[in-house]
């Protein structure tokens, strides 16, 4: 039985089997959580609104108060433990601002050299005035010193140092990165789930197609791509590192469908399992499950999850539940 807590469009619920729990926030819509057990039977949440920062519980949400002390922008795309530094945490907002905690998500301090970069000024949301979005970050295995973060659209940001400096790796002609990640075992491959937007604002009829999913050998420095397919999910599944997982879509936000590679890409084959295809929204997310599974957060507000190598997708809701999923922190 998987439990987690799961941010939606009408606040924080609490999924436990068949249970489904509103835990308060109703007001909010909320495309970030993440939670932990904090030692005396409770797990602290902390939910990232789109509009109203960081909401923080430490009673597995039967109390919340707002955490928003040193955060200059109020719309959270990401919460992730921090893998460089032991204890803290990540968040990445809109417009795309990168900031750390190390009391638990009370408060924040924010990587100012970010701001530094000479793009910055051109990053931007084909959906929302702010200036881009800063979706995941992701620290390559046994690289305690090395931070990358996907932002859309701005490019593969990536900093050797902690965050104390950032450059933009060359991604061209790819700017809308959605996603990035790795492999587990071999640092230098990294994955990079690609969109269609451009900084490069007039591009002419011959300029190579944009989105699908990027494949790094040599950490960054090279790329090359797999089809150009809208794409925001890619993952590889931590009891398959032998397999690639991807959900390119043929229009932004719907006719999706999901895809895995057993060779890091170079050939693909179906992966959609107990889904209509193409489907009718398309992944936004693809996150581990403890017992092992992948779950995957589509656009529709549905959350699925398939047991790797069998890819027979299922809704963790309940029958019935009438709730838009955006993100979800699985319980251990």
């Amino acid at each position: 039985m998987t439990a987690a807590f799961i941010g939606t469009a009408q606040g924080v619920y609490h999924l436990d089997g068949n249970e489904l729990t509103p835990l308060g926030l109703a007001e909010h819509r909320f495309w970030a959580i993440l939670a932990w057990p904090n030692g005396d039977g409770q797990h602290t949440i902390l939910a990232g609104s789109y509009e109203a920062g960081i909401f923080r519980s430490k009673d597995s949400g039967s109390t919340w108060h707002a955490a928003n002390e040193g955060l200059s922008a109020w719309s959270i795309r990401t919460l992730q433990h921090d893998l460089m530094t032991p204890g803290a945490i990540l968040c990445g907002t809109e417009p795309a601002r990168a900031f750390s905690s190390t009391d638990g998500g009370d408060s924040w301090w924010e990587y100012t050299a970010l701001k530094e970069l000479p793009t910055m000024p051109e990053w931007y949301l084909p959906y929302s005035p702010r200036a881009g979005a800063l979706r995941n970050f992701y620290t390559p295995p046994k690289d305690t010193m090395r931070v990358l973060g996907a932002v859309e659209v701005g490019g593969l940001l990536s900093s050797d140092n902690k965050g104390g400096n950032w450059e933009i790796l060359n991604t061209e002609p790819d700017d809308d990165i959605h996603y990035v990640t790795g492999h587990p075992d071999h640092s230098d491959v990294l994955y990079a789930a690609l969109g269609w937007a451009s900084l490069t604002r007039d591009r002419g009829p011959d300029a190579p197609k944009l989105g699908g999913v990027g494949r790094s050998d040599d950490g960054g420095r090279t790329w090359r791509k797999f089809f150009t397919d809208y794409t925001r999910a890619v993952i590889v599944p931590p009891e398959r590192t032998d397999l690639l997982l991807a959900a390119p879509a043929l229009k932004v936000g719907q006719q999706g469908r999901i895809d895995v590679s057993s060779d890091g890409g170079e050939s693909w084959q179906p992966a959609s399992g107990g889904l209509e295809t193409p489907m009718p929204d398309m992944v936004e997310i693809f996150m581990p499950a403890p017992n092992g599974e992948i779950c995957a957060v589509c656009s529709g507000g549905r959350l699925l999850a398939a047991e790797p190598g069998e890819w027979q997708w299922r809704s963790m809701l309940p029958a019935g539940a009438d709730v838009h999923v955006e993100s979800v922190s699985f319980m251990s």
